[in-house]
């Protein structure tokens, strides 16, 4: 397993859930997560996102309004936005850079007039429906989309996600999160809790863990109360199965300038 591409076509073999969100009542199963992880590459790839191209993927409340602010992911849907654009070779940056020059801007449908953007940058929306017309609609779409796997073709070294200080490659993502599904013995019986936002490069590596482990992954809420997991990824870890969100993300950089 060398790349990210490779991670998900391996999911084809694992069975259960794999993420637990607050937004969805049956169970979001690896059977479900493969095709559509696929199917986000391919409607990506439909609006231009291509090997090396740059896509903004920001993760909130699927069905923010216009006047939230938080940030905490309570859907599938921007993970799969995430994870589709680097099958297709894109590069990810989890935190809006103003004007904003991707090629794609994946957000909430209620934030869609939030960014400044380029004329180049196409913004697909879930949750909604966007009420504009040149909004595009993340699950609509993605639901006509082809269920197989994007045919472009990715390596190792290529960059898979982005933050103001570093490119992190797929091969540095996956060192980090087969790192942490070792440390903390993690299997297809264990939970993964994601208690933070995703805003920066260590939050997307839980992701990772638990699908490499063919786990399930959990989406932690502001009041979810007492919070129980085999590792449990926070801002602020407390107890010994916890570890910090900016510590995987420095663990990637020391990673990427070994």
């Amino acid at each position: 397993m060398e790349t990210l591409k490779d991670l998900v076509a391996e999911c084809r073999d694992a069975s259960g859930t794999v993420i637990e969100t607050p937004t969805r009542t049956a169970p979001y199963t690896y059977d479900d997560f493969v095709p559509n992880a696929w199917k986000s590459g391919n409607l990506l790839g439909h609006y231009g996102v291509h090997p090396g191209a740059p896509v903004t993927v920001v993760a909130g409340p699927k069905d923010a309004d216009a006047s939230e602010t938080g940030r905490r992911v309570d859907a599938a849907d921007p993970l799969l936005a995430a994870i589709g654009a680097t099958l297709v070779g894109a590069t990810v940056e989890l935190e809006p850079q103003e004007p904003v020059d991707s090629r794609a801007l994946v957000l909430p449908a209620g934030w869609t007039e939030r960014y400044d953007l380029t004329p180049q940058c196409t913004q697909i929306a879930y949750g909604g429906p966007p009420e504009e017309a040149d909004v595009v609609h993340f699950e609509q779409e993605m639901w006509s989309e082809n269920p197989i796997e994007p045919p472009e073709r990715v390596a190792p070294d290529d960059s898979a996600v982005v933050d103001s200080d570093e490119e992190y490659s797929h091969a540095d993502l996956l060192s980090v999160a087969t790192d942490l599904l070792e440390e903390h013995g993690l299997d297809a019986e264990s939970t993964v809790v994601l208690d933070t936002p995703v805003v920066e490069p260590g939050a997307f590596v839980p992701f990772l863990a638990a699908l490499a482990a063919e786990a399930t992954l959990e989406l932690a809420q502001v009041d979810s109360g007492s919070i129980e997991g085999d590792l449990v990824v926070s801002e602020d870890p407390a107890g010994e199965n916890e570890v910090s969100v900016s510590g995987l993300t420095a663990r990637l950089r020391d990673t990427r300038r070994a």
